[in-house]
């Protein structure tokens, strides 16, 4: 389920919203069978805001709070456990600033926040929380009378080493051990768009 409200507040729009959501968990069992055994359940509270704040500043915001539990495991050491991978908090900010007199430029910050997350099934042992920052700027005209943009974007500023995906031993027929991915170093991408 689901409930939810929003709101208009001079120029700015915001949410929130809590909900349940209740679904099967599949994994590889002591006895090597892959099957349905337990239930994953989340219950969370999400949060969302964006608008403009300010002459110029324009921002687009959320933040969701969950509990993410794995219940009704064939298993005691894994159930009522915190599910691999899935972060009790995430939150994101992006802003947008342009000034008046030069409104066909746009600087921007992205900031993305995950928290800790369990990296196996017991929850012995987690994935800590990480931050990154994302900066931009991008400029609007016309080249030959056709609409062109051109940006230029810095992913990862400050170079954060964290683990951007982690997944459970057993959750894919494989009963090895848990998995993770590095997420993405410092990197500048440059772009021209025409729209014709």
């Amino acid at each position: 389920y689901e409930v939810g409200l929003k709101s208009d507040i001079g120029e700015m729009n915001l949410g929130a919203a809590l909900f349940r959501l209740e679904r099967p968990f599949a994994y590889l069992d002591t006895d090597n069978v892959y099957k349905e055994q337990g239930n994953q359940v989340n219950n969370g509270l999400e949060l969302t805001a964006a608008g403009n704040v300010w002459q110029g500043l324009n921002i687009y915001s959320g933040v969701t709070f969950l509990d993410p539990k794995l219940k009704d495991t064939a298993n005691a050491s894994t159930s009522n456990k915190q599910v691999v991978g899935v972060p009790k908090v995430q939150a994101n900010l992006l802003a947008e600033y342009s000034l008046p007199s030069i409104p066909e430029w746009v600087y921007s910050a992205n900031v993305h926040y995950t928290g800790k997350r369990a990296a196996n099934d017991t929850n012995t042992s987690y994935a800590s929380s990480y931050t990154t920052w994302d900066l931009g700027t991008r400029y609007t005209t016309k080249v030959s009378n056709v609409p062109t943009t051109f940006r230029v974007v810095v992913n990862n500023v400050f170079d954060k080493h964290y683990w951007a995906s982690i997944f459970p031993s057993g959750t894919d027929g494989d009963n090895g051990s848990p998995s993770a991915f590095i997420g993405g170093g410092r990197e500048v991408r440059a772009s021209v768009t025409f729209d014709f």
